[in-house]
């Protein structure tokens, strides 16, 4: 994968990951607000809604922030460590929901597409980073 290939994938994954993260947020939000209302009546379920917009919530923001820092990166490859990490570590988000899901007997379908989206992602990021350490390489960042 050649650099400005990679460039390209940060900048429309990233632009992607920003669009996510504002949504998760936005769900994550009516999600707690839900389970305060569900709380009233049965503080169980509610407090399992409100755990899990929580989660949802913290997943969105590393999310949007992954996003922003992979435009970013796109733009100006001095930039990439801060979206290699991101990537990083929304891969290993992917696998954690992974294996989440397979110990509860639920399947992993859902996983798959996030898993794959963090390997992209990861991936351009890594190759921009090597060619930003290895100067023969063509790090120019695209207009």
């Amino acid at each position: 994968m050649t650099v400005e290939t990679s460039s390209k994938i940060l900048k429309i994954f990233g632009i992607l990951s920003i669009i996510g993260g504002i949504l998760g947020i936005i769900l994550g939000i009516l999600a707690l607000l839900g389970g305060g209302l569900v709380a009233t009546d049965d503080a169980e379920t509610g407090g399992l809604v409100i755990v899990a917009g929580i989660i949802l919530v913290i997943s969105a923001i590393v999310s949007l922030i992954e996003g922003i820092f992979a435009v970013r990166a796109a733009k100006d490859h001095s930039k990439i460590n801060p979206a290699w990490v991101l990537a990083l570590i929304s891969l290993v988000m992917g696998a954690i929901s992974a294996v989440v899901s397979l110990s509860n007997g639920s399947s992993v379908t859902s996983s798959i597409p996030s898993i794959l989206f963090s390997i992209l992602v990861f991936v351009a990021a890594n190759n921009i980073k090597k060619a930003v350490q290895n100067p023969g390489i063509n790090n120019t960042p695209e207009a």
